[in-house]
């Protein structure tokens, strides 16, 4: 049997894709900061991917039970507001090291686990705003830059883990319902010292928006399949890279 790990798998896209790899028959580890510390299982984790010392838990409790990680699942992010204007450095900062950097920490830590399986494989969450700044992401700055360094990351880790075995794939969600906003209102709160848990970078009342598991078992058989961009909603994601092509050919190139 293979064993998944998913972190973020309490709500949202994370549960879903949880759900759907169980229902395939492969042992999920769920992870999550919203599980109790002192809850800890087999099937259920608290995990902090902003601590060092928390990823490091769950390791050594992997280890010493002998697990092999077969496929490691990446969904954590935050999302909020801001202008680049007057958007604080510390915001920014902290805007980084949660979509970025706890990634980044998760698959340094990790890495080992996923070399011992036959199959190893990454799935990193990226965002069509990480595409890039227009229309329906106005005001997202903070948001736009941190996952436009996820698109970086993954490229960089795709080619660099290729080598050794290691499939890395990058899962590029849109309009899927989920706590991203509100979850996001309460790290500002703890991380932040905000004194408001305002909901930023909520999605619009007016867009339809798709549960979760409608859409998850596609999502993980495309990654099982070895996809290097899986998206629900693809013709959105090549409609917006073409309108950057058409103005770096026209600005380039000419014409």
């Amino acid at each position: 049997m293979k064993t998944a790990i998913v972190i973020g798998a309490a709500s949202g896209i994370g549960k879903g894709l949880a759900n759907a790899m169980s229902d395939l028959g492969i042992k999920v580890i769920n992870a999550d900061t919203a599980y109790p510390m002192n809850k800890q299982g087999d099937v259920a984790w608290h995990v902090d991917a902003t601590n060092q010392e928390s990823i490091r838990a769950l390791t050594n409790n992997l280890q010493e039970d002998h697990i092999t990680v077969d496929y490691l699942v990446i969904t954590i992010g935050a999302i909020d507001e801001g202008q680049v204007s007057d958007y604080p450095v510390k915001n920014l900062s902290w805007m980084l090291d949660v979509n970025l950097l706890a990634p980044y920490r998760l698959i340094q830590h990790f890495l080992p686990f996923l070399k011992n399986s036959k199959s190893p494989k990454i799935l990193l969450t990226g965002s069509a705003a990480g595409l890039g700044s227009f229309e329906d992401t106005y005001g997202l700055m903070p948001y736009i830059v941190s996952k436009h360094a996820v698109m970086g990351y993954f490229k960089a880790l795709h080619y660099e883990l290729s080598r050794d075995g290691v499939e890395v794939s990058l899962f590029l969600p849109n309009r899927i319902k989920g706590r991203l906003s509100e979850n996001s209102a309460l790290m500002r709160e703890t991380f932040l010292n905000e004194n408001n848990t305002i909901i930023k970078g909520a999605q619009q009342t007016n867009i339809e928006l798709i549960e979760p598991d409608e859409i998850a078992i596609e999502v993980v058989q495309k990654f099982l399949a070895g996809k290097t961009y899986i998206s629900n909603n693809p013709q959105m994601m090549i409609d917006k890279l073409e309108r950057e092509l058409i103005q770096m050919r026209k600005d380039l190139l000419g014409g």
